[in-house]
């Protein structure tokens, strides 16, 4: 039972390609763009205090609707294991990461409703740090197979 468990668990971590994950994270940030350009004062609360003091509501929805538009056309092209995929999902780690650690950093206690960001920014940073995984135990297998 729990051999199964586990390798059930590891093809789902292991052998799918990400489109979907990659899918969710431009839905997320395309919303997220659409929020921003939502007129109000948004940044005006205190949880996205760091974020304002980096930049403008509208230059983080710039860069929200941007990298939703390339991570779709990641997906739909095709293109995700190209090296340019690869850096691009380094970029993204990275934005959620600023985001969601501002936002945790900006108010005490931290607000249950970005439970779904944290997520994301776990979702982010895993399309980013899996092909390395990969490719390192694909490197040790075939050292292994040399021997």
């Amino acid at each position: 039972m729990t051999c199964k468990l586990t390798h059930r668990v590891a093809v789902a971590i292991f052998d799918s390609d990400l489109s979907a994950t990659r899918l969710l994270l431009a839905f997320a940030e395309f919303l997220w763009a659409v929020m921003l350009f939502w007129p109000g004062e948004t940044f005006g609360r205190p949880t996205y205090h760091l974020l304002a003091a980096l930049a403008p509501e509208t230059v983080w929805a710039c860069a929200f609707g941007i990298t939703s538009y390339l991570q779709l056309h990641i997906v739909l092209a095709e293109k995700q294991q190209t090296l340019w995929a690869h850096y691009f999902a380094l970029w993204n780690s990275l934005l959620w990461a600023y985001v969601v650690g501002s936002m945790l950093l900006s108010v005490y206690p931290p607000p249950a409703a970005i439970a779904g960001e944290i997520s994301l920014m776990v979702a982010a940073a895993w399309v980013w740090v899996r092909p390395m995984i990969l490719l390192h135990y694909a490197r040790l297998a075939y050292g292994h197979a040399q021997h």
